[in-house]
């Protein structure tokens, strides 16, 4: 596993960066030469998951273990002290882009394609079990390719674990986003005039940005089920000519709105709305704000006593010697997607890491092991009919 893991380090695969297909084929070259039957989806350039043993039959009741082989970029090479895709050890940590997240896991639950049965021998209440691996080539873009393309040829499984790293934690819940573009408008104008235009689209940008501060007062209180608050961030900006003598007409920008179980897409709607409205009333409106399309997907939070995360905990426990806790994630992941279509989402359980999508990344090579030994003991639970 750690060889492979190397192998997989070396290659990089920056969502929107690097060729796609590289990293595919390097998985790809290890499986057939592991004898593991795999498929391609997407084409052959740009490929958007890896697949082995996805479902034959509608009625198949499928676990689907879930990893990406894309990395979110590198960023500054100067914060590196290791090369990105070097995959250097140094005191047992094993450092690189896309080590913790999540190429760790694609050698592990490669490793468990290869030496386990990942189907069941007879049905379990008339449903064939299967183990079903995706390693995700899409992710990092947040186009979640991999996962759309898995999901729109063989549907939606009906128990899905993600690798994520972090042996402390089984991830049960994350919270989801609403995302759109806005665009302010405002009185162009040149910036040294003696008089300020009434309507300015950067006072706009201004008054937008101190509201969205307000958003972690919104919805229900958070509870032990689901600690988290909602969160709001401008994550990109675009104004304006460039030039200095002018005050800019438009100014586009992108947000992102981390949804609760008690505030929704419709929370969110009311919210921007009304931070609009209140903006436009101080300012003016002569030049109306726009809102292009929503993309939204919901939080979850799978229970504690449902089956996968009982089965994960329990395999954890006897492989670790602890059992993980039941933690929620303040990002999301495809397990909002998953969960919103039924499937019932483990979204973390994995190797130690530090510094996840920072500089000089890494794994704790001795982590690997027992986390291998939980998800080998898992898949093969869940086959032998854990209920």
């Amino acid at each position: 596993m750690v060889e492979f893991l190397r192998q997989l380090v070396a290659i990089p695969s920056q969502a929107g960066s690097d060729d796609p297909a590289a990293i595919v084929q390097v998985a790809s070259a290890w499986l057939t030469e592991n004898e593991v039957r795999h498929q391609r989806l997407g084409s052959a350039r740009n490929p958007r998951a890896l697949v082995i043993n996805p479902p034959t039959q509608a009625s198949d009741e499928v676990l689907l273990l879930n990893a990406c082989l894309d990395t979110a970029p590198v960023g500054d090479l100067a914060q590196w002290q290791y090369p990105p895709f070097g995959g250097v050890e140094h005191e047992g940590w094993l450092h690189g882009r896309g080590s913790a997240d999540s190429k760790a896991a694609v050698a592990i639950f490669s490793e468990i394609a290869r030496t386990v049965a990942l189907t069941a021998r007879k049905p379990v209440n008339g449903r064939l079990r299967r183990t079903t691996l995706v390693f995700d080539n899409d992710e990092h873009s947040g186009r979640f390719g991999g996962i759309k393309a898995y999901t729109a040829k063989f549907g939606f499984p009906a128990f899905c674990a993600i690798g994520y790293p972090g042996p402390r934690h089984v991830v049960v819940g994350s919270r989801g986003f609403y995302r759109t573009v806005l665009t302010l408008r405002g009185a162009l104008g040149h910036s040294g005039s003696a008089s300020v235009p009434a309507e300015l689209a950067m006072a706009k940008l201004q008054r937008l940005l101190a509201g969205l501060e307000k958003v972690q007062a919104q919805g229900t209180p958070a509870d032990e089920n689901f600690p988290l608050r909602p969160r709001a961030s401008v994550t990109w900006i675009r104004t304006g000519a460039r030039a200095y003598a002018l005050t800019p007409a438009k100014i586009g920008c992108g947000l992102d709105i981390r949804l609760t179980p008690g505030f929704d897409r419709e929370a969110a709607g009311r919210f921007l709305a009304e931070l609009l409205a209140g903006i436009a009333r101080e300012t003016g409106d002569a030049h109306p704000s726009s809102l292009g399309p929503v993309n939204c997907w919901p939080a979850y939070r799978t229970p504690d006593e449902a089956l996968l995360p009982r089965l994960l905990q329990s395999c954890a426990r006897e492989a670790l010697g602890h059992a993980p806790a039941f933690s929620v994630s303040g990002p999301s992941n495809i397990g909002n997607y998953l969960a919103m279509h039924g499937t019932q989402v483990v979204s973390g359980f994995g190797v130690e890491y530090l510094r996840i999508h920072g500089p000089d990344e890494c794994v704790k090579l001795d982590s690997i092991p027992g986390i291998h030994a939980a998800y080998a003991l898992a898949a093969q639970r869940f086959l032998d009919g854990y209920a």
